[in-house]
């Protein structure tokens, strides 16, 4: 079926993820900035910052999780499920302690557009890597 993966695919197959995600991540907030400034003006100001903060927190952790990931699959293959899960978990407390910073430093009261956005990329981003530890792990471990 899949031929086993050497380093050289291993290090393709996390840039092409690093490029999609980059891409994905800047695509969300173009067409959200679109939408508030054309249909949605009265929310635009209110959640420009927010999705920045939300655009550059999940690039940089998307960047990391796949540079570990291909750290992982070129000398650990045999942790890359336990890699995935422990991931998953890592990721959603990153972003419990990233809404919590806010809410310490904003307050309170104005969460509520922080959640929503955090919420929106989280589980776009989820989807996205989900989909591709499961695709590169499968030729991983194919024979």
């Amino acid at each position: 079926m899949f031929e086993m993966m050497g380093e050289r695919q291993i290090k393709k197959a996390a840039t092409n993820h690093r490029l999609i995600c980059f891409i994905t991540v800047v695509g969300l907030e173009v067409i959200t900035t679109i939408i508030t400034k054309f249909w949605l003006t009265e929310y635009h100001n209110l959640l420009v910052d927010k999705m920045f903060l939300a655009m550059c927190f999940y690039i940089v952790e998307s960047l990391a999780i796949t540079y570990i990931w291909q750290w992982v699959a070129t000398k650990h293959k045999d942790y890359l499920t336990t890699f995935h899960t422990a991931c998953s978990g890592f990721r959603m407390l990153l972003v419990l302690a990233a809404l919590g910073i806010i809410c310490a430093v904003e307050g309170r009261d104005a969460m509520v557009p922080y959640v929503v956005i955090f919420l929106v990329y989280y589980f776009i981003m989820l989807i996205m890597h989900s989909v591709f530890f499961t695709k590169t792990t499968q030729r991983l471990f194919s024979k």
